[in-house]
C-alpha cells in the first residue's frame, strides 16, 4: 500500500512538473509573440511614414515643376510678343472714333463720299483723317444685341491681324447701337466691280491680273489659316469683300465682320441669293464651319475670277442656277476656252486653264477633308503665274499676241510671286 501511494505521489508530482514546464513554456512563447507583434507594428509604422514622405515629396516636386513651367511659358509668350519678328501680328495703332469725328471725316455721310454699298450693311463711305491718309468707313446694321464692350473686344482681336493682303483696320465707333468700322482705303475698290461692273473708261482685267488677284488673295487666307493661333475662319469670302490696290493686288476685308451682322439680316432673301453660291455645303446643311469652308468659298471665287460669271444667277427656266451647273458640262466636254471671260484679251495656254480649273474643283470637293490647304493653293497659283509670265514673254518676243506695252502693264512679276513669309 505504501508502495502504491508512493508511486501515485511520484506520478502526480511528475504530472504537475510537466504542467508547470508547459505553463512556463506557453508564457514564454506568448511573451515572445507579443514582442514580435510589437516589432511588426513598429516596422509597419516606419514603412508607412517613409511611403507618405515619398508621396509628399513627389507631389511637391510636381507642383513646383508645373509652376516653373507655367512661368517659363508666360515668359516665352511675352518675349514672343515683344519680338520684332512677330510685329506683323500687331498693327501700329487703332482708334476708337466718336460719331462726330466720323461725320467730319465723311462730310456728314454725304452721298458724294459714298462708295459701293453692301446689302448686308448700311453703306460704305470714304474720308480723310487729320494726317491726310484716306480711309473707308463701313456703317453696319444697327444691332440691339451686341453691347459696346463686346463690340470693342471683337474689334481689338480683329485689329491684331496684320498682313500685306489683309485690309488693315484703323478703328471703330459705337454710338447707341450704331456701329462703324474704319479701315484703309484702296483706290480700285472691290473686285466685284471689276468682274461685273467695269468702271467707265477702265480696261478689263486680263489673265495675268486675274492670276495675281487670286494669288495675293490666297496668301491672305493662308495667313489666317496657318500663321494665326488659333486659326481664323473668315466665313465670308466673296468678290465684294476683296479690295484691289493700284497694282491690282488683292486685299481681303471683312475678317470677323460676319460676327457683327444679325442672323435675320444674314438670311434675307436678297442676301442669300447673292452669297449662297459661296457657301460650303457642310455649312449650308449642317452649320459646320472650318478652315476648309473658306477653301470652298475661295474655289468658287477663283472660278468667278476666271469666268466672269457670278456664283449664282437668275435663269428664267430654272430659277437660280449655280456657277457649277453652268461650268461642269463644259469641263466634262473639255471646252475649257468656253469657261473664260470673253473680256480676257491675253488668252493663256490651254494647259494653264486646265490646271486652274482642276484647282477650282479640288477646292470645292464636297468632302471637306479632301480639299487642299490654302498654303498648297498659294504654291499652285504662284507656279501658274510664273508659267503665264514665261508664256507672255515668249509670245511678245515672237511677235504673236501681246505688244511690249501690254506686257509691261502686266502686274505679275517674279518679285510679287514670291510667297510672303510670316514668322
Amino acid at each position: 500500500m505504501r508502495v502504491v501511494l508512493l508511486n501515485s505521489y511520484y506520478c502526480w508530482s511528475a504530472l504537475a512538473f510537466r504542467l508547470l514546464v508547459m505553463a512556463i513554456s506557453l508564457a514564454s512563447a506568448r511573451a515572445q509573440q507579443n514582442e514580435t507583434t510589437y516589432h511588426r507594428k513598429k516596422e509597419y509604422l516606419i514603412i508607412l511614414a517613409v511611403v507618405s514622405l515619398l508621396i509628399l515629396c513627389t507631389t511637391l516636386a510636381v507642383v513646383i515643376w508645373l509652376l516653373a513651367h507655367k512661368r517659363s511659358k508666360r515668359r516665352r509668350r511675352s518675349h514672343k510678343v515683344s519680338n520684332p519678328s512677330t510685329s506683323l501680328l500687331v498693327p501700329p495703332s487703332w482708334k476708337i472714333f466718336t460719331k462726330e469725328e466720323l461725320r467730319a471725316i465723311t462730310k456728314n455721310f454725304s452721298e458724294g463720299n459714298r462708295l459701293v454699298g453692301d446689302a448686308k450693311t448700311g453703306g460704305t463711305y470714304s474720308g480723310l483723317l487729320l494726317d491726310g491718309s484716306r480711309v473707308a468707313i463701313k456703317r453696319l446694321k444697327r444691332s440691339n444685341f451686341q453691347r459696346k464692350k463686346e463690340f470693342y473686344s471683337e474689334i481689338g482681336r480683329v485689329a491684331r491681324l496684320h498682313h500685306p493682303n489683309l485690309v488693315a483696320l484703323k478703328g471703330c465707333c459705337y454710338d447707341h447701337g450704331d456701329r462703324y468700322i474704319v479701315y484703309e482705303f484702296f483706290a480700285n475698290g472691290p473686285l466685284d466691280r471689276w468682274l461685273h461692273h467695269i468702271p467707265r473708261g477702265a480696261r478689263s482685267l486680263n489673265w495675268s491680273m486675274r492670276i495675281q488677284v487670286a494669288t495675293t488673295l490666297a496668301q491672305g487666307i493662308a495667313f489666317l489659316h496657318d500663321k494665326v493661333k488659333p486659326h481664323v475662319v473668315h466665313r465670308d469670302i466673296r468678290a465684294s469683300n476683296v479690295l484691289l490696290d493700284e497694282e491690282f493686288g488683292a486685299h481681303l476685308m471683312g475678317v470677323g465682320l460676319s460676327k457683327f451682322v444679325p442672323w435675320e439680316v444674314m438670311h434675307e432673301r436678297t442676301v442669300v441669293a447673292a452669297t449662297y453660291g459661296y457657301l460650303a455645303p457642310e455649312f449650308v446643311y449642317r452649320n459646320e464651319l472650318t478652315t476648309k469652308s473658306d477653301v470652298y468659298s475661295f474655289g468658287v471665287l477663283l472660278l468667278e475670277i476666271v469666268s466672269g460669271c457670278r456664283p449664282s444667277q437668275s435663269v428664267d427656266s430654272v430659277g437660280w442656277q449655280s456657277i457649277f451647273e453652268w461650268a461642269t458640262p463644259l469641263v466634262q466636254s473639255h471646252r475649257y476656252l468656253d469657261l473664260l471671260d470673253p473680256l480676257i484679251s491675253d488668252v493663256p495656254e490651254l494647259g494653264i486653264i486646265q490646271k486652274v480649273v482642276d484647282l477650282v474643283y479640288a477646292c470645292t470637293q464636297h468632302v471637306p477633308s479632301v480639299r487642299p490647304r490654302m498654303s498648297h493653293v498659294v504654291h499652285q497659283l504662284q507656279h501658274l503665274g510664273l508659267k503665264t509670265a514665261v508664256s507672255e514673254k515668249a509670245t511678245s518676243v515672237g511677235g504673236g499676241g501681246l505688244s511690249a506695252s501690254t506686257a509691261s502693264q502686266s502686274p505679275i512679276s517674279a518679285l510679287q510671286l514670291v510667297e510672303v513669309n510670316i514668322i
